[in-house]
């Protein structure tokens, strides 16, 4: 075999190294300067009490469509809840998940999101400092009762095209039909019986249900109707393989 042959790949890879070291003497502030283009996205995530949430991570994404790969995952956080991460300027949306199993996928009973997207712009060289709150869904029940001014109650079973209950759902209620993050008013579970009730204040909802929290592409509008009763007994129809 052609000794040159096998010692090509051996030179033009000591002058490719070699090249590169040329260009750091030359021109030392081109690392410098692409370093101080970086922004930094850095804060604390914490419940709604405050204190520090640990094992939460924090998704950055380059556009509203946040139902998709990020484009930047922090490391989960620690003790203290705080994160940092590296980012190349622009306008980002920032969530965060805490999740008790591994893996990225679907939120489950117990993990905690930050709900609607957080906007944010980041300039060269710069620095955003945030807060991130996170919570279930029973903490977003409560979070939302502290709204609830005058409310009226809407009750009633989830049930699928047979008339029989769905369980395993929860209810909810948005002020407009395309959801994203966390809907305006969500029920605890159902029960056995597919029974939810919400507190909403009066007004037009979209009513519908879901089966995991943040709702993803599981969650069912019903109808829209317009609260404005004390009481309104109304089911709601989840068919068959809807968003399952």
């Amino acid at each position: 075999m052609n000794r040159d042959f096998l010692c090509a790949p051996v030179r033009y890879s000591f002058f490719a190294l070699l090249l590169i070291a040329v260009v750091h003497v030359i021109f030392p502030g081109v690392s410098a300067l692409y370093a101080e283009d970086k922004a930094v996205i850095k804060g604390k995530v914490a419940d709604v009490e405050g204190k520090a949430v640990e094992g939460a991570m924090v998704f950055v994404y380059a556009s509203p469509e946040v139902r998709r790969s990020a484009d930047f995952i922090s490391a989960p956080t620690g003790r203290d809840g705080l994160f940092r991460l590296s980012v190349l300027p622009g306008k980002y949306w920032v969530v965060a998940r805490l999740k008790k199993a591994d893996g990225f996928g679907p939120l489950m009973p117990g993990d905690k999101h930050s709900g609607e997207p957080k906007e944010i712009e980041a300039l060269p060289g710069g620095e955003v400092d945030m807060q991130i709150i996170v919570t279930d869904l029973k903490e977003a029940v409560i979070m939302h009762a502290k709204e609830r001014e005058g409310p009226a109650r809407l009750r009633g079973r989830i049930i699928d095209d047979q008339g029989a209950p769905v369980t395993g759902v929860y209810a909810i209620a948005n002020r407009n039909e395309k959801l994203s993050g966390i809907p305006n008013y969500v029920s605890a579970w159902v029960d056995k019986d597919g029974r939810y009730t919400l507190f909403i204040p009066r007004g037009t909802y979209y009513i519908g249900s879901a089966i995991i929290f943040p709702p993803g592409n599981d969650f069912v509008i019903d109808k829209k109707v317009t609260v404005d009763t004390g009481n309104t007994d109304m089911d709601i129809l989840r068919r068959i393989g809807d968003g399952r």
